[in-house]
């Protein structure tokens, strides 16, 4: 999955919730119990176009941002519909896999990861960066 160097506290829930589940399926396995994890790439939903939840004030420094709808699209990041991960989900489901990685996009970070930490580390260095200076272009021309 793509990972940045701004994305930390996601990241670690995300990568907890990767090995819970994976613990819950061995725990699971001998009483018949199926346990899958869903690790989605961009994927187009309402929720790209907020600030944070709406029950909370969106924090002063935080107002000037943009959404993470606007900044995937400066990234020239393509969004995957909705209906799409659904039916991948159900697919990854049917076939009993451990770990659903959608979209294919998805898949090669994934690999990458698993293979090779060092390249994958390599790119989130660079795509730290380049938040960081979309960022920079962003806030000083607002």
């Amino acid at each position: 999955m793509p990972v940045s160097g701004g994305t930390a506290p996601y990241a670690m829930t995300k990568f907890g919730v990767v090995g819970l589940s994976l613990a819950l399926r061995a725990a699971g396995a001998d009483f018949g119990v199926r346990v899958s994890v869903v690790c989605p790439g961009f994927v187009d939903t309402p929720i790209l176009d907020t600030k944070g939840p709406p029950d909370l004030p969106v924090a002063a420094s935080a107002a000037r941002l943009p959404t993470m709808r606007e900044t995937l699209r400066r990234q020239g990041t393509r969004l995957y519909p909705a209906d799409r991960l659904a039916a991948d989900v159900l697919r990854g489901i049917v076939r009993n896999r451990a770990v659903i990685v959608s979209p294919r996009s998805m898949q090669a970070w994934w690999w990458m990861w698993r293979l090779a930490p060092p390249l994958a580390l390599r790119f989130a260095v660079d795509l730290t960066r380049q938040a960081r200076r979309t960022l920079e272009e962003t806030t000083t021309a607002a």
